[in-house]
């Protein structure tokens, strides 16, 4: 870090990070997923809390592999642990409106305890010892894994969890904590104007993008939440609707979790609409479900669901799924299979190959 602020010049940054007692955490064995809570998917995170454990807010964020390290920056940071600073500046006195930025319980205490990661052999103790680490994204995995091995519902807030901002129509500037850069959508319905930074969400203090994402993960299906914004020195207060599936217009494919639904669930590799390929179908309109098998997994996968490879090809492009047509995007393809069909059951895909079609049945994990 030293080396990067030299090259960047930002002795700011240093002096704010020197108030600060840093604590570098390098895998998730052990963590305590009471205290611990975030984005699993992020490459890196920053959580400030008090010695007494109280979080203070948290830091780091990513849309896609695309564009991730668009979504943070030196100056965002910066302001982050300055408003960390603030409100530490203010605890306890201020330890009520805080309560909302503290971690819920979870369902395993530590990520090792989940019953899908027990059996994977990079993570499970041999002879009592530890066999290996835990990655961030594993505990993400390990949640939905664990769910299904129990035959437990699976929520959306698991699949589409942490939301964009932008999924309600907010864009907000990584180099300003939380202002707004454009507003549409929900955001644009509930008064959001660009410029407005957001000082208050769902009643927590806003440090970051992460802090909004934190407040937008635990937020209903459905209701609304309230916001403060600061508009040309004042303070404006706002309500932001949420309409049922709002977590839908996300995407979770660019998350590690896709790739193990990818193998493990369906047994293929990315699903691309086929529309955008150079295999688009011939005769089908785009609005059509066209999801095409780009490449099926190698053999070297060993979680690759076996009877997907017995049924499908390199090339195939699945057009319907048990009878359904509007599961369009890969997103929607997996969350149906998750969500809606049990372990152990058989899902009946549609496949046009070449110039024929042909039923191929899988059969889920």
């Amino acid at each position: 870090m030293d080396g990067q602020f030299a090259r960047r010049e930002d002795v700011g940054l240093a002096l704010v990070l020197d108030r600060f007692v840093a604590v570098r955490v390098v895998q998730a064995w052990g963590l305590d997923l009471a205290k611990f809570q975030f984005d699993w998917d992020l490459t890196w995170a920053a959580v400030f809390l008090n010695a007494d454990g109280t979080i203070y807010g948290r830091y780091g964020t990513r849309r896609a592999h695309e564009n991730a390290d668009q979504e943070i920056s030196f100056e965002g940071f910066r302001y982050a642990l300055e408003g960390a600073l603030e409100i530490h500046s203010r605890y306890p006195g201020n330890a009520q409106e805080l309560a909302g930025k503290q971690a819920s319980k979870p369902r395993w205490p530590v990520p090792e305890s989940m019953p899908a990661l027990k059996d994977r052999p990079n993570v499970a103790p041999a002879n009592g010892t530890r066999a290996g680490c835990v990655h961030c994204h594993q505990v993400h995995e390990g949640e939905v894994w664990s769910l299904r091995k129990s035959k437990s519902d699976i929520p959306d807030r698991l699949l589409w969890s942490f939301p964009m901002p932008d999924t309600v129509g907010l864009s907000l500037d990584p180099a300003e904590g939380a202002v707004v850069r454009k507003s549409e959508l929900a955001a644009k319905e509930a008064g959001f104007e660009v410029g407005d930074r957001i000082r208050r969400f769902g009643g927590q203090p806003i440090l970051s993008i992460a802090d909004v994402q934190w407040v937008l993960q635990f937020a209903g299906d459905g209701g609304s939440v309230e916001a403060e914004v600061e508009r040309k020195k004042q303070i404006v207060p706002l309500k932001l609707s949420l309409k049922g599936g709002w977590r839908r217009a996300g995407d979770y494919t660019w998350r590690s979790l896709a790739w193990s639904l990818r193998h493990r669930l369906a047994g293929t590799g990315p699903l691309k609409p086929s529309p955008s390929s150079p295999r688009r179908v011939e005769g089908m309109k785009e609005a059509t479900m066209q999801l095409e098998v780009v490449k099926l997994p190698p053999d070297w996968v060993k979680d690759r669901n076996l009877s997907a490879a017995a049924e499908l090809k390199d090339g195939d492009v699945i057009i319907a799924v048990d009878g359904r047509t509007d599961l369009k995007r890969e997103a929607d393809f997996f969350a149906y299979l998750l969500q809606e069909k049990p372990a152990g059951s058989s899902v009946k895909l549609k496949v046009k190959r070449g110039p024929k079609e042909i039923e191929a049945v899988i059969k889920l994990p």
